[in-house]
């Protein structure tokens, strides 16, 4: 074993400590940039440009699932499958997950029967 040793050694609870206080500074730094609601991601309601965005999205995929020639088909388009979430009591926060067929976005599509309901409760 050599006994004089030159160079410098790291020991492991030293790397594992400053992981730790890295993690923690980057948290900290994200809380004072972004406010507390970085913890809430996924509960924010759509804004009026992002619904009208999700409108045109949807008679686009309407028009798509449109020519479609199995019932089969249709249901598992885009215009059935996309969903965005929607405050519908005003509170701030998203509380029903909206797709096309819903009465808030109104999109309708003549010929095409979605299988899954207009809206669903965020858990």
């Amino acid at each position: 074993m050599i006994k004089n040793k030159k160079g410098a050694e790291l020991s492991l609870n030293v790397i594992i400590i400053s992981i730790i206080v890295i993690v923690v500074l980057v948290v900290v730094i994200a809380v004072f940039l972004k406010g507390i609601n970085v913890f809430q991601l996924g509960t924010e309601a759509a804004t009026p440009d992002r619904i009208s965005s999700f409108t045109n999205s949807c008679s686009s995929n309407c028009q798509l699932a449109q020519n479609f020639d199995t019932r089969v088909s249709k249901e598992a388009s885009a215009y059935c499958r996309d969903t965005i979430k929607l405050d519908t009591n005003n509170d701030g926060i998203a509380d029903v997950k909206a797709h096309c067929n819903s009465p808030d976005i109104n999109v309708e599509c003549p010929s095409i029967q979605c299988k899954t309901p207009p809206e669903e409760p965020l858990v």
